[in-house]
């Protein structure tokens, strides 16, 4: 008999030093200037060992925030909009089978944010 694993995302932030920027000097990292955060996020089917190190992890199937090391709280629609804007396009292909319901609620969500927005100002160059 097969067990069924939960799909997950997890997400992991790393710092480093902005190009150019001379690591040699004493105090170069205490200002934000001088480091940028990079971003890997993966779409697992169990969690492993190495997940367990992970600053965001997302349970996708039961919507829930297993860890979110950035806030002390963090509602699961507002972290999950926030990875699916930037991942769209490998998100979109999970939840579409996983949940496609929800995922019609969180564009609908998004939709709605859009419009609120109203129109941009277009900006032209020559």
């Amino acid at each position: 008999m097969s067990r069924k694993h939960n799909i997950h995302l997890v997400a992991w932030y790393f710092c480093k030093p902005r190009p150019g920027v001379k690591t040699s000097q004493k105090g170069w990292m205490d200002n934000p200037d001088n480091v940028q955060w990079d971003e890997k996020v993966e779409i697992v089917r169990r969690l492993g060992t190495k997940d367990q190190t992970a600053h965001v992890i997302l349970d996708l199937n039961n919507h829930t925030v297993i860890r979110n090391t950035f806030k002390s709280e963090g509602a699961f629609d507002e972290i999950f909009e926030y990875f699916f804007t930037n991942y769209s396009d490998y998100i979109t292909r999970i939840m579409a089978q996983l949940d496609p319901t929800y995922l019609t609620g969180v564009v609908e969500r998004l939709q709605k944010e859009i419009d609120q927005e109203g129109p941009h100002e277009e900006v032209t160059t020559q």
